[in-house]
C-alpha cells in the first residue's frame, strides 16, 4: 500500500474452444466439466476484502441494482478509472441541476473528488464524467480530497489509516482491483479500482513505454513460459491468434466477423490480452488507438505516430518479403511447427489462415492490396462516419464496427500480394482489390478452393499456393461456379464481370486469380492478432458502443439495442452460408460441403462463446446476451473503463455529440427523449449528464464501531441468460479441437504478477 498525505489544510486543490453443439466443454487438465452459464448463478460480496478475492472475480450485486438503476457489483479483475472532477480543476461537483441533481438533499454532507496525474494534464475527467462512480487507477497515485466546506480529517482505506494527522486531501495508490472503503472522518465512500485504458497518444512518455515494453514481452513470452511465469491461465500472443483463428477461419462459416457477434467476440479476446498484458506489468492495460484522430490530420495516415519505430513500425515495410524489419516490433515471430498446437496452421505448419499460405515466419505488412494503394483508401474511418451512427439502432452500428468504422484500418495495414501484375489496371478502375481475397474464401468454404494438405519447408512458396482443382467443378465453368457459390452480387461493383471484356480477361482467367489467392499480411487475415495493431484498434469500437449506451440510458439519445444484425447485400464475406463438412477432410475426400442459408454459431443472441479466465472465479462460458450485459457501462462488471467516451481529438471542437449535431444526424429532427428536441438542448443534456452529482461522491455516516467498515456480506442471485432448457451452441473446429482450459487467473486471482 502507498499512501502520500497533503497537509496543507483546507481548500486543497485540486480455445479454443469448442464450436459445435455441445451442453458442456471439459477442460485438459483438471477434466471437470465447465456448464456454459445459462442458468442463474450465485456470487457473494465478502466483508472483508481478503487475498482470495482478487483480480478477475465475478460480479455480485446488491438487490437494488438489478434493476439495472444502481450497480453495487464487486469486481476484482483488470481495471479501469472513471473519477469524479476536483472542484478546483474542473468546475463545480454538482453540475447542472435538474431532477436527479441529489445537492439540495445532501447538504452538510461532504463529497469526496478523485483526480490523478493525467486528469490533471488533459483537464478531463475520466470517462468524461459520464461512468458515475468513484473511480481509482490501480497502481497509479490518486488523490482524494473533501469539498472545501468540510475540516480536515483522517484518512483510512479499508480500516488503514493513512495518517493520523486530519487533512483535507490525501493521495493513494490502490495495488488491488475491487472495491475499496474510503473513510474520511465520520463519513466513509465506495471507490473502484480499475485498470484505464487510454488514448496511446494521450499516456505520458514513461506509461506509454511501459506499455509498449509490456506489448513486446507479451510476443514474446511463449505459452509454456508464460503460464510457467504468471500461471495456467496466461494467455499467451500465439493462444489469442489461436482462438481467432478458430473462429474466423472455420471451413463452416465465420463465428467473429460479419454478423451481430463481431463486437462481443473483439471485447472479450481484448480483455483476454489486457488480463496477459497486466500480468506482466499491472500497472498497464489495453490501451487503445483512436485514428479518427489521424483521419482529422493533414499528414498521409502511413505517417502517424501510430507507425513509429519506438510504437508500432512502419506499415510500408520496403523488403521484398514484407517483413516488418525495423523498429520495436521488428521481426515479431509467427509460430512455427505449429501443428501439436492448433488444428489449424497453413500448409506449412505455420500459424496462419490455412489459405494464407505464406511460410516467412514474421509479421507481413503492405500498403498495397493486389496493386491498389491503400486499398483505395486516402485516410482512416473519420469522426463523421463514426457520429453517422449516433442514433442508430444496435443492428446497423454493428455491421457498421465490422465493416465501415473498422475494416479498412485492416486492410490497409495488412495488403495482399503475389497476385499476377497483368491484374493491376482492372483492380484500380474496380475499386474491388480486396474482394478478391474475400470471394476466394467464400470459394474455399463451399468447396471449390483447396488448399495443400502438406508442403514441406523446402518447397517455395510458389508450389504451394491454393487453386480450384478441376476435379472438384463438376464439370462447372467458372460462370457457372460463380452462381453456385452465390457470388453473382457479392461485390461492391455491380459490373465486376462485365468489366473484364474491356481487359481482355475471361470468367475462367478471373476464376483462377481468385483462387491463387497471394498473399495477405496478418492484419488482412484470420490471424490478425499476430499483428500488434491488432489490440489497439478494438478498443475504439467498444468505447463507442459505450457511449451510445450511455446516451440512451440517459434519454439523450436513442439507441435501440435489440439483438441484430443489418446485412448488406453486395459485401463477399456477408454470404448468410454455413456450410457442413460432416465427417469429410477436405484434403482427401473429392465430396463437397452441404452449405445453407443461416446464422453463424457465434452471432444470435444465446450462443454460447469461448471466451474463458475473464474473471477469476468463471464458472462457465457467457452468451452474447450474457457478454453484452456483462459490458454494459453503467454497471460495475467490468474491470476497465475508458478514459473518455464523449471526447473524440478528431471531432470538430472534440465532441461525439457535437459532430452528430453538425453533420444533421441528430437534432430536432431525431427522436430523442424528454425535453431534448433539438441541438442545443441536447449539448445542455449531455454535459448536465456529464457534471451530475451521483450518490457515491456524497459521504455516508460511518455504521458503529462493531460494524464492519467494508460493504456488508451479501448474496444475491442474478439470471446470466433468458434460457437453461435450450442446449449451448458452441463453436469450434471439429474432431480432434482444443477444449477451453481451466477457468482461472494467474496466481489464483490474485493481481497479476504480484
Amino acid at each position: 500500500v502507498q499512501s502520500r498525505v497533503y497537509r496543507s489544510g483546507a481548500g486543497a486543490g485540486s480455445s479454443t474452444m469448442a464450436y459445435g453443439t455441445t451442453d458442456a466443454v471439459v477442460g485438459p487438465r483438471s477434466e471437470e466439466e465447465v456448464t456454459p452459464l445459462t442458468q442463474e448463478i450465485e456470487v457473494e460480496v465478502e466483508a472483508e476484502s481478503d487475498a482470495s478475492e482478487g483480480e478477475g472475480a465475478t460480479p455480485s450485486s446488491s438487490p437494488s441494482s438489478l434493476g439495472g438503476k444502481v450497480a453495487t457489483f464487486v469486481l476484482f479483475s483488470g481495471a479501469m478509472v472513471s473519477m469524479v472532477t476536483m472542484p478546483q480543476l474542473f468546475g463545480t461537483p454538482f453540475g447542472t441541476k435538474d431532477s436527479t441533481d441529489l445537492s439540495t438533499s445532501m447538504e452538510g454532507v461532504p463529497t469526496l473528488t478523485l483526480d490523478n496525474a493525467h486528469t490533471r494534464r488533459t483537464g478531463r475527467v475520466l470517462g468524461d464524467g459520464m461512468y458515475k462512480r468513484n473511480i481509482a487507477q490501480v497502481h497509479k497515485p490518486t488523490r482524494m480530497a473533501l469539498d472545501a466546506s468540510s475540516s480536515p480529517v483522517v484518512w483510512k482505506v479499508d480500516g488503514e489509516v493513512l495518517s493520523a494527522t486530519p487533512t483535507m486531501e490525501v493521495e493513494h495508490t490502490f495495488t488491488k482491483l475491487g472495491k475499496h472503503t474510503v473513510e474520511a472522518g465520520d463519513y466513509e465512500f465506495t471507490v473502484d479500482s480499475s485498470a484505464v485504458r487510454y488514448e496511446i497518444r494521450d499516456l505520458d512518455d514513461d506509461d506509454r513505454e511501459g506499455y509498449f515494453k509490456a506489448l513486446r514481452s507479451f510476443y514474446d513470452i511463449s505459452q509454456d513460459e508464460g503460464e510457467a511465469l504468471y500461471g495456467d491461465s496466461y494467455k499467451s500472443s500465439d493462444y489469442l491468434v489461436r482462438e481467432h483463428i478458430y473462429g474466423a477461419a472455420d471451413m463452416a462459416c465465420d463465428h467473429w466477423h460479419d454478423d451481430a457477434g463481431i463486437l462481443n467476440h473483439h471485447v472479450a479476446v481484448t480483455w483476454q490480452m489486457e488480463q496477459s498484458l497486466r500480468a506482466i506489468d499491472p500497472t498497464t492495460a489495453a490501451h487503445y488507438w483512436d485514428y479518427t484522430r489521424d483521419a482529422a490530420e493533414d499528414y498521409e495516415w502511413y505517417e502517424s505516430d501510430i507507425f513509429d519505430d519506438d510504437w508500432f513500425g512502419t506499415a510500408h515495410p520496403s523488403n521484398k518479403d514484407h517483413i516488418l524489419d525495423t523498429g520495436r516490433f521488428a521481426f515479431t515471430k509467427v509460430k512455427t511447427d505449429a501443428r501439436g498446437f492448433s488444428n489449424v496452421t497453413n500448409p506449412y505448419g505455420v500459424l496462419r489462415s490455412p489459405w494464407n499460405t505464406n511460410p516467412v515466419p514474421y509479421v507481413l505488412r503492405s500498403n498495397y492490396t493486389n496493386y491498389m494503394a491503400y486499398d483505395g483508401y486516402t485516410s482512416f474511418p473519420s469522426c463523421s462516419e463514426f457520429s453517422d451512427y449516433v442514433g442508430e439502432d444496435l443492428a446497423y452500428v454493428l455491421n457498421a464496427l465490422n465493416g465501415q468504422l473498422h475494416g479498412p484500418v485492416h486492410i490497409m495495414i495488412g495488403g495482399q500480394w503475389d497476385l499476377s501484375s497483368k491484374w493491376s489496371s482492372y483492380m484500380n478502375e474496380m475499386t474491388f482489390a480486396d474482394n478478391f481475397l474475400l470471394l476466394a474464401k467464400v470459394l474455399w468454404r463451399v468447396g471449390f478452393l483447396r488448399v495443400p494438405d502438406y508442403c514441406s519447408t523446402d518447397t517455395p512458396h510458389s508450389d504451394c499456393m491454393t487453386s480450384c482443382p478441376e476435379e472438384y467443378r463438376n464439370g462447372m465453368n467458372a460462370t457457372e461456379i460463380f452462381a453456385a457459390a452465390h457470388l453473382g452480387r457479392d461485390t461492391a461493383d455491380s459490373n465486376w464481370l462485365t468489366k473484364l471484356d474491356d481487359y481482355g480477361f475471361t470468367h475462367e482467367d478471373l476464376l483462377d486469380e481468385i483462387c491463387h489467392m497471394g498473399s495477405p499480411g496478418e492484419m488482412f487475415t484470420s490471424a490478425a492478432p499476430q499483428d500488434p495493431t491488432f489490440w489497439p484498434l478494438h478498443g475504439n469500437a467498444e468505447r463507442f458502443v459505450q457511449y451510445l449506451r450511455l446516451l440512451d440510458e440517459e434519454g439523450i439519445t436513442t439507441f435501440d439495442q435489440t439483438w441484430g444484425y443489418h446485412h448488406d447485400s453486395n459485401i463477399p464475406s456477408d454470404t448468410h452460408l454455413v456450410c457442413d463438412w460432416g465427417d469429410e477432410d477436405p484434403a482427401y475426400e473429392l465430396s463437397m460441403p452441404t452449405c445453407i442459408h443461416e446464422t453463424c454459431s457465434g452471432h444470435k443472441e444465446d450462443d454460447v462463446l469461448p471466451f474463458t479466465g475473464l474473471f477469476s472465479d468463471q464458472s462457465g462460458l457467457y452468451t452474447n446476451k450474457d457478454m453484452y450485459k456483462i459490458t454494459d457501462p453503467k454497471d460495475t462488471y467490468m474491470p476497465y473503463v475508458y478514459d473518455s467516451l464523449d471526447y473524440w481529438e478528431g471531432c470538430t471542437g472534440g465532441s461525439m455529440l457535437d459532430s452528430a449535431i453538425q453533420h444533421g444526424k441528430i437534432g430536432a429532427s431525431a427522436s430523442v427523449s424528454g425535453d431534448a428536441a433539438g441541438a442545443s438542448s441536447l449539448v445542455n443534456a449531455l454535459k448536465s449528464f456529464r457534471e451530475r452529482s451521483f450518490d457515491g461522491m456524497y459521504g455516508k455516516k460511518k455504521a458503529s464501531s462493531s460494524a464492519s467498515t467494508s460493504a456488508s456480506a451479501a448474496s444475491t442471485t442474478m439470471s446470466l441468460s433468458s434460457s437453461s432448457s435450450q442446449p449451448a451452441t458452441v463453436y469450434g473446429m471439429g474432431p480432434g479441437e482444443v477444449p477451453p482450459d481451466e477457468i482461472a487467473q494467474p496466481n489464483g486471482g490474485l493481481e497479476p504478477g504480484r
